[in-house]
């Protein structure tokens, strides 16, 4: 057999791994030898680290618009610490300032905002997310009277910045709601 110089180190190779595989085999007093299994038989490869963090801006966003949904029903005493845990400053004091604002005018919020992650890009200082929210469900009402004051869009289009702090998490430092229709 004549092998070309990429062949012979190929066939080195192959007989180098086949000597290990055969002195490994001997240390196992007397256990019986197992296949590997193939290359082509593997698992799926591991998400970039990219794609996990991604994932990662997603999920906080999420959080944070779950978070609004009850952010003026949250105990005054904790609402901030709470808060927090979701957004940093400039969105923190401005929804702070939002729901002191609302609770002197009778004004609370309901329902659920449900969230259509379109992009999450990542980016030196932070990530950005684009929203297309369906807030039809939600809107604002008289807190005294129960009355509905307005509801959402079908489709909202929001655009949402995020800061990752020292602590690992990602936060909402701003968020802009952009128009109806996405």
């Amino acid at each position: 057999m004549n092998l070309s110089g990429t062949g012979r180190r190929m066939a080195r190779r192959c007989l180098g791994v086949s000597v290990a595989v055969l002195i490994c085999s001997g240390c196992g007093g007397g256990q019986e030898v197992v296949a590997l299994p193939s290359l082509t038989n593997s698992v799926a490869p591991l998400p970039s680290l990219s794609a996990v963090e991604e994932d990662a801006v997603a999920s906080a966003y999420t959080k944070f618009v779950a978070m609004l949904d009850r952010a003026d029903s949250l105990p005054a005493e904790s609402r901030k610490a709470q808060l927090a845990t979701v957004m940093v400053d400039p969105q923190l004091s401005r929804v702070l300032r939002r729901i002191d604002e609302m609770k002197r005018q009778n004004i609370a919020t309901y329902g659920h905002v449900i969230v259509h992650v379109k992009s999450v890009q990542l980016t030196e200082s932070g990530a950005t997310v684009i929203d297309c929210q369906d807030s039809r469900g939600a809107g604002t009402m008289n807190s005294v009277t129960g009355k509905k004051i307005n509801r959402g869009v079908q489709q909202g289009s929001t655009k949402a910045l995020l800061v990752k702090g020292s602590d690992g998490q990602w936060r909402v430092s701003k968020s802009i709601t952009v128009g109806e229709g996405c």
